[in-house]
Parts: C-alpha cells; structure tokens; sequence
C-alpha cells in the first residue's frame, strides 16, 4: 500500500511538471508589450520620435508581441545617445550620426527590468534632424537578434512572477491580517494573467481576502447598528443592516436586529394606526398600517384591524377600501439585490490603480 502510494504521488508530480511546461509556454506565447518612449530619450524631435516608435512596434508585430494597450504593464523602451557626429566641410552641409540605441524590456508599472539589447546605427543628411531620421529609419527590424532578446525577455516575465509567487501571497495574507484588505487585494490583482499559474493562486486568494473584508465590515456594521438603536434611530441602522447576506458571518446577527427594529416599528406603527382609527381617521390609520413590515410580530394584529376599517368603510360608505399592507420581507430582498455587485469591490479597487494614462517606472534601466 505503502509503495502504491509512492507510485501515484511519483506520478502526480511527473503531470504537474509536464503541466507546468506546458504552462509556461502558452504564458509566454501570450505576453504582450507595449512601446515606450521618454520624453527625456536622446535629442529627438517629435518627428524622430514617430519614427523611432514605429520601428519598435515593427520589431514586437514581428516578434509576436505587438499590439499591447497603452497601458500595458509590460513595456519595450529605447535610450538613444550619439556615439559620433560629423559635419562635413562640403557645400551644402552634410551631417553623419552613429548612434547607439538600446531597447529594453520590463515591467513599467512595478519598474523591474527584464532585459536588454543593444546596437548601432548611421544616418546622414542635410540637418541634425534628418541625419537622425535617417539613422532611425535604417534600423533593420528583421534582425534575429531581436527574436532572441523579445523571447528572453518574455521567459524572463514569466519566471519572475511565478518565482516571486509564495512571497505574493504571503505578503498579500500579511496585509489581510493587519486588515489592510485593499491593499492585499491589490497586492494580488498585481499579478499579470499572463503567468497562469499564479494569477490563478492569486485570484483564488482574492476571493478569501474579500470575504474576510466584507465579514470584518459585517462587524463594523452590526455594532454601529446596535449604537443607532440605542438611540432610538431605528432607520439609519436598518440601511446598515440591509447590505448584510446571508454567506457573512455575522448574518444571523444582523438578522436578529432587523427583526427587532420591524418589531419596534410595527409596535409604532400600530399604535398611531389605532389612535387614528378611534377617531374614524380612515386615511391615516391605513397609512399607518402600511408601514408595518410583514415579517414584525404584531403584523397579525394589523391583520386584523386593516379588516374591521374595510368592513367599516364598506357598511359606512357601501364601497371597497384596501388596506396595502408592506411586504418589508419583499423589499428587503429587493434592496439586498441591488448590493450583490459590492462583492466585486475589492477587485474593482485594483483596477482603479490603473489610470487612463498609465505613468511608466523606468528609473535605473539606462
């Protein structure tokens, strides 16, 4: 039994692994990366730099790799400086320029570097800025060397997220015991989907952080609710209490003093219904019974009284009169409804770090 056991566990682990080969390449295959050029990027006008832009995305198109949004985490970015430059004493001027340009490739929103890639290029022409155009547009993007360096880089991606994967998830469950919910959300959303293996850790991870979020302001929400009814503000606690379903923990709580304030306010309710009914106050006492939440205690009471004003109304006045009795259990369902999208706010709250225009970590690349 014993050997049979070691057997399945040998072969468990030989799938996994296979699993894992497998993983990391449809992860890698799947990497996208955008281009990125600094404003603080050599001497190039705005026309260099439209040349220098396309060139790269030319690079990533065929690399597999183009296409990314703008504001992709996963970044290529060029430094580019003049090894030489030469004017010639010919009439008209001739500028010569040998540059040096080096791509990197990295993680622009955490600013880790991944790899780099470095090579020269010349360009002349008959001003600084053509000479630079020129010496752009000879950049040769069919080159096997950029395959080499765009691969390398996305193994690398790869690799760092799925290596640095435990020390994710133990930093994120620091925070959530600190009770820094949100920011061990975002910890986890950080994680690019592009690394399968612990994005899907990650947003499993999420799932249990955010119930301990929702079930710590369950809490919250509960005793600040027991406050207000100390101080007989039956509504604002009722709206505290609403949100609460019934997976957190603290649901029965809640439920319990739900149904103490539609006792307390059926109890009201009913006694301003029969002050205004023995004063034959028809309209009055109906609104007032409409008021009381089906599933308080005295409902039945008001059940009954809503019948001897109808039986009164119909011998008085020979016509029907309807007491709308509330279904609170009704509403109360209905309100809960209208929160169910508060579960996605953790998440939500990752995804708002994200701005339109996204502002690129590139210090110490170059």
């Amino acid at each position: 039994m014993k050997k049979l056991l070691l057997l399945l566990l040998f072969i468990s682990a030989i799938k996994v692994s296979a699993q894992n080969s497998v993983s990391k390449a449809d992860d890698a295959s799947r990497v996208s990366i955008s281009t990125f050029v600094s404003d603080k990027v050599g001497n190039l006008t705005e026309e260099a730099k439209a040349v220098l832009v396309s060139k790269i995305n030319e690079i990533t198109t065929k690399n597999g790799t183009g296409g990314g949004k703008n504001s992709s985490r996963f970044i290529i970015t060029p430094s580019v400086s003049e090894l030489t430059k030469d004017i010639t004493a010919s009439d008209p001027v001739i500028y010569q320029f040998e540059l040096s340009i080096t791509l990197y490739i990295g993680d622009g929103i955490a600013g880790t570097k991944f790899s780099s890639y470095n090579f020269n290029v010349k360009g002349n022409g008959k001003s600084e800025t053509k000479a630079y155009i020129t010496a752009l547009k000879n950049i040769n993007t069919s080159g096997a060397s950029f395959k080499k360096f765009i691969d390398e880089a996305k193994e690398k991606i790869v690799a760092y997220y799925n290596s640095r994967c435990d020390f994710i998830l133990k930093d994120a469950e620091a925070l959530s015991g600190m009770k820094k919910y949100d920011e061990s959300i975002y910890t986890l959303a950080s994680v690019p989907d592009v690394c399968k293996d612990c994005y899907e850790k990650c947003m499993d991870k999420i799932s249990v952080v955010y119930k301990a979020k929702i079930d710590n302001e369950c809490q919250q929400n509960v005793a600040k609710a027991k406050t207000l009814m100390a101080q007989d503000n039956y509504n604002d606690a009722a709206s505290l209490l609403a949100p609460i379903l019934p997976d957190m923990q603290c649901y029965k709580q809640a439920e319990e003093l739900i149904k103490s304030i539609n006792d307390h306010k059926c109890a009201v309710a009913l006694g301003q219904a029969k002050g205004f009914w023995s004063a034959h106050d028809v309209d009055n006492a109906s609104a007032a019974l409409g008021g009381i939440p089906s599933d308080s205690k005295c409902y039945e009471e008001a059940l009954i009284l809503a019948k001897e004003i109808k039986k009164h109304v119909k011998l008085t006045e020979n016509r029907e009169f309807d007491v709308k009795m509330k279904n609170m259990a009704n509403e109360q369902e209905k309100e809960m409804a209208t929160i169910n999208s508060a579960r996605d706010v953790g998440v939500a709250y990752a995804n708002n770090q994200k701005s339109t225009t996204v502002t690129y970590n590139v210090i110490g690349w170059w």
